[in-house]
C-alpha cells in the first residue's frame, strides 16, 4: 500500500506545490508589511494567508474526490486497477493519502498562524488569551487553549469523514448506478443523506462538563464512521465495479 500512497502523493503534488508557493508569496507580503511598517500590505498578506489556510484544506479534500472520480470514469488510471492490488488497498491508499495531506496542511497552517501571531500580537500565548477574551466577552463562553487545538483537529477529522462519504457516492455512481438515468443526481442525494446521518451520529455524542472529553469522543466517532464507510466502499468496488 505504501507504493500506492506514493503514487497518489505524486498525482496531487503539483496542486500542493501551487498552494505552497501562493502561501509563501502571501507570507512574504505579510512579513514585508511587518518589517517596513506597511500596515495595508501586512493586512492584505494576513487576509490571504487565512484564505489559503481555509480553501487550501478544503481543496485538498475536494481534489481527492475528483481524482477518484476521474480514476473510475476515465482511462487515466486504467493500469492502476490492473495491478495485483485489491480494491480495498487502492481505495485505502487514496483515503490515507488524502487524510494525511489534510492533517499535514492543517498542522502547517496552524504553525504558520502561530508565527503570524507572534509577530503581530506578541506570541502564541497572547493569541490564545485574545481568543479566550473574545469568546468570554461576546459569547460568554470560557475556552481553554487545548480545547481550541482539539476543536481544530476535530474539524479536520470531520472534513476527512465527509470526503470519505463523498468517495462512497462517487463509487456508487461509477458502479451500482453506472449507466442509469439520473445516476449522478442519485449519488449526490445519497451523499447528502449520508452526510446528514453523519452529523446526526455526532449529535448523539453526550455533552460532558469536560469539553475536551466531548470533542475526543466526537473525533473517535468520526474515525469509526470513516472506517465503516471505507469498508462499505471497498466492498462495492470489489464486487460491483468494472473499470
Amino acid at each position: 500500500m505504501l507504493k500506492l500512497m506514493k503514487y497518489e502523493f505524486r498525482k496531487s503534488a503539483s496542486s500542493k506545490l501551487i498552494l505552497l508557493v501562493l502561501t509563501a508569496v502571501f507570507e512574504l507580503a505579510f512579513l514585508g508589511g511587518v518589517f517596513f511598517k506597511g500596515y495595508n500590505l501586512m493586512g492584505t498578506g494576513m487576509m490571504f494567508l487565512i484564505l489559503c489556510a481555509f480553501f487550501g484544506v478544503f481543496y485538498i479534500g475536494l481534489e481527492g474526490i475528483m481524482t477518484l472520480y476521474r480514476d473510475l470514469n476515465s482511462k487515466q488510471s486504467y493500469m492502476l486497477f490492473l495491478t495485483p492490488k485489491s480494491s480495498y488497498e487502492i481505495l485505502g491508499a487514496k483515503i490515507l493519502e488524502n487524510g494525511i495531506s489534510i492533517l499535514m496542511a492543517g498542522a502547517f497552517f496552524i504553525v504558520l498562524d502561530l508565527t503570524v501571531a507572534t509577530l503581530c500580537i506578541g506570541g502564541a500565548k497572547e493569541l490564545m488569551d485574545s481568543i479566550r477574551q473574545i469568546m468570554d466577552i461576546r459569547l460568554n463562553i470560557k475556552i481553554a487553549s487545548d480545547a481550541v487545538i482539539l476543536s481544530v483537529f476535530a474539524s479536520l477529522v470531520s472534513w476527512i469523514s465527509i470526503v470519505v462519504i463523498a468517495d462512497m457516492a462517487v463509487i456508487l455512481s461509477a458502479s451500482v448506478l453506472a449507466g442509469k438515468k439520473g445516476s449522478g443526481i442519485a449519488a449526490f442525494a445519497l451523499f447528502l443523506i449520508l452526510s446528514w446521518l453523519f452529523s446526526q451520529m455526532l449529535n448523539l455524542v453526550p455533552a460532558f462538563d469536560n469539553m475536551n472529553l466531548t470533542m475526543i469522543l466526537e473525533i473517535a466517532v468520526s474515525l469509526v464512521l470513516s472506517v465503516i464507510f471505507y469498508f462499505i466502499s471497498g466492498w462495492i468496488m470489489e464486487k460491483k465495479l468494472s473499470v
